[in-house]
């Protein structure tokens, strides 16, 4: 996504405070879908392992006030760790997450309320309309723009904070990339 110029121009001096930032990236396209589809495993491992180590490393980390980002299935597990981690994660950023995954869990699992103070930007494209049948025969999954409407509505049910962003595109980094700047700013901004 060639994040970091956006990260770096986010982070001018003086108008936010000091950040650190962890990139996690997937093994292969099988532990891809292992881990990114809300995985307990994957949630421990971020939670207990990971971290841990990045506040081991990073002294003065400011304990629960952790962004999670991602896109398409990882924007799921961004989404689904923020629930389930409130204590590590108040803000969460989740661009075109794949709520439809397994008949939209997501939005069927979801804990009884999410922390009042927790921040959710999620975003799709208004092109993101296509369903998924696989396997051929089998009941379609709703489109990416239908989950993430779903999953926002199930969000803003919880009680949490969520801006719901519809771009002009579709299901791809560019996209991503120049609403950046906006979501973070607005995840990290006190006002709504």
């Amino acid at each position: 996504m060639k994040a970091i110029p956006v990260l770096s121009a986010l982070l001018d001096p003086g108008t936010r405070p000091p950040m650190t930032f962890a990139f996690l990236d997937h093994v292969s396209l099988k532990a891809r879908e292992q881990d990114y589809t809300c995985s307990e495993n994957f949630g421990r491992f971020i939670a207990e392992k990971v971290i841990p180590w990045l506040q081991h490393e990073i002294p003065g980390l400011d304990p629960g006030q952790h962004l999670i980002a991602g896109v398409s299935l990882s924007g799921l597990m961004s989404a689904w760790l923020a629930l389930r981690y409130p204590d590590h994660f108040h803000y969460c950023l989740s661009q075109s997450g794949s709520f439809w995954w397994n008949d939209e869990f997501f939005t069927k699992t979801a804990p009884q309320r999410a922390p009042a103070d927790a921040r959710f930007w999620l975003s799709v494209g208004d092109q993101e309309t296509e369903v998924d049948e696989t396997p051929p025969g089998s009941p379609p999954e709703v489109s990416q723009i239908v989950g993430v409407n779903n999953a926002c509505r199930v969000l803003k049910y919880l009680g949490a904070t969520v801006h719901y962003h519809e771009y002009h595109g579709g299901h791809s980094m560019p996209c991503w990339r120049d609403e950046l700047n906006h979501a973070l700013a607005w995840l990290l901004s006190r006002s709504n």
